[in-house]
């Protein structure tokens, strides 16, 4: 009676530790649920019936806009554009900026910057456009972070790195429709590394 006690026992212990091996197998590869969606705190606000409005300061990554009566300087996530003016507290990072184009001059930084701020404000103008905020405010400044989608679906940011008119190098965010900041950043590289190739703006001056 104890042999047969000893063995059940036995039977009992491997099919508790055969249960246990098949369960964490099946956690393994069992579908894994999506990505939870960002916390309410921040997700977008949506604004329509934007307008651009000129500005001294306005380049190719700040802006300022109106819309219901009250007007507002931007700021795009994801991307950096040159410098379009030369003064002190820009010194250091125009030199980044020229580096990250492969050796700009500091004077053909300064053109691409103005460049891109001629582009932005082309499309501002031109186009009708949406704006995605979450009014985080960029440092200490009056700015807020943004993003600005076309009609044909793209953001402004995808745009600029298209055309070679700026750095993928600032803070970036969840999209609005669920993408992970890595994601659209590795987008951006993709498209970087196609006007690279294609010659585009920056990656077309002579060095």
């Amino acid at each position: 009676m104890k042999r047969r006690s000893s063995s059940g026992s036995r039977f009992l212990w491997w099919l508790l530790w055969f249960s246990l091996a098949l369960l964490q197998v099946w956690n393994h590869y069992r579908d894994k649920p999506p990505s939870l969606p960002p916390p309410k705190e921040t997700r977008f606000v949506k604004l329509t019936d934007v307008r651009l409005v000129e500005d001294a300061s306005n380049d190719g990554d700040s802006f300022k806009i109106e819309h219901g009566g009250s007007a507002h300087v931007l700021r795009l996530y994801f991307v950096d554009c040159p410098e379009k003016r030369q003064y002190a507290l820009v010194k250091n990072r125009l030199k980044d900026q020229a580096a990250y184009f492969g050796g700009l001059s500091i004077e053909q930084t300064l053109a691409l910057g103005h460049e891109a701020k001629v582009f932005t404000e082309r499309l501002l103008n031109e186009q009708p456009f949406t704006i995605q905020t979450r009014w985080e405010r960029v440092f200490d400044s009056a700015r807020s972070y943004a993003l600005v989608f076309f009609p044909d679906g793209e953001e402004l940011s995808e745009k600029l790195v298209r055309a070679g008119l700026c750095r993928i190098h600032t803070k970036g965010t969840w999209m609005p429709d669920g993408r992970r900041e890595y994601d659209f950043e590795d987008h951006l590289r993709l498209l970087e590394r196609e006007a690279k190739a294609a010659h585009r703006g920056a990656w077309g001056i002579p060095k």
